[in-house]
């Protein structure tokens, strides 16, 4: 069986590598040797009495058929690609305007760590965790990857695990390190433990590499629940619109305002209906009796007032939209106009 510990570099791999390795102290054919060539690894996936563990970051140039489905299982964590490139800064020491910095090398970097994670979530078998979640809850780690690796652990033997891999025994190993040499079961370089936080990002990149690694990963970022901070970020992250969704969304508006101009043609046909007609028939009323011809044009007046309401009101209800409300009227017209048989 082949066991590989991968994932983001500065994301918490080697934390999971420690406890990984003391869960399974005492298994037979454990064993987990320093620079072992991956060309090696499919063999030991085919073996079912080997247990070989490696500890392994992406490279574009390594062979991908070094790293089987069948007989193995992949332990993978990612970070912030942000916190990533910075917390590698911190960690070679590199101050701002160091050669090896800069949006160039801040872009490749994080190429490189997003075509690895593309690599790994693609194995069968992979434990994928988020360093943001497990780096406070030690103990938490320890059950989740327990579960995952079938073994059995009680209370003593966590607390003891997570004891074993808090931070101030960390900073011990990576000071024995620098002395002794690096301990193959715990894998602590001497420059290895920095602060951890997250967020330091905004303390360490320049905006030019902020702007590098958000134009590579923006999409990337939102997808996995991380904030965006740059316009190309933002851009990046905003759905674009075809010619046909804006034609669609033009549409939809048309009618929209057809339906509301419609509504409001049946609102003021229904308020202005009776008061125009009863205001129309008393004025023919009473110039028909008073036989004064302009009080007949006014009451004519009243009366094509009330019909024009009228009118609206018809077409209101039928939604009728205004470009096509004079054809309309002329079919309303023609179909109330009476007929004689042949």
């Amino acid at each position: 069986m082949l066991l590989v510990v991968c994932g983001m570099h500065r994301s918490g791999s080697t934390l999971v590598w420690q406890i990984s390795r003391m869960l399974l102290e005492g298994r037979p054919g454990l064993r987990n040797p320093r620079g072992l060539a991956t060309d090696e690894f499919p063999t030991a996936a085919a073996n079912p009495d080997d247990l070989l563990m490696a500890k392994v970051h992406f490279r574009s140039a390594m062979n991908r058929d070094d790293f089987p489905d069948e007989g193995a299982k992949y332990l993978y964590t990612f970070r912030d690609p942000r916190d990533v490139v910075a917390s590698l800064y911190r960690k070679g020491r590199l101050k701002q305007g160091h050669p090896d910095r800069g949006a160039r090398n801040s872009r490749l970097t994080v190429r490189r760590e997003l075509r690895g994670d593309a690599f790994w979530r693609a194995k069968s078998d992979t434990w994928i965790r988020r360093y943001e979640d497990f780096k406070d809850d030690v103990p938490g780690l320890v059950r989740d990857l327990a579960e995952y690796l079938d073994v059995s652990v009680d209370d003593d033997r966590l607390a003891a695990i997570a004891a074993e891999v808090d931070l101030q025994a960390q900073a011990e190993r990576a000071i024995q390190a620098k002395r002794h040499g690096v301990d193959e079961n715990l894998r602590i370089t001497s420059n290895h433990i920095t602060d951890g936080r997250e967020g330091a990002w905004r303390d360490t990149l320049t905006d030019e590499e902020l702007v590098a690694i958000e134009g590579e990963g923006a999409v990337w970022l939102k997808a996995n629940g991380y904030q965006v901070e740059t316009a190309v970020g933002r851009r990046k992250t905003t759905p674009k619109t075809t010619k046909a969704d804006r034609a669609k969304a033009a549409e939809e508006r048309r009618r929209e305002r057809s339906a509301r101009l419609a509504a409001e043609a049946r609102a003021a046909g229904r308020a202005a209906l009776p008061w125009a007609g009863a205001a129309g028939a008393l004025i023919l009323a009473g110039g028909l009796v008073a036989r004064r011809q302009w009080f007949v044009g006014i009451g004519l007046v009243g009366a094509g007032t009330a019909a024009g309401a009228w009118g609206a009101y018809r077409l209101g209800q039928r939604k009728v939209p205004l470009r096509r409300v004079g054809r309309a009227m002329l079919i309303e017209l023609r179909s109330a106009r009476p007929r004689t048989q042949d």
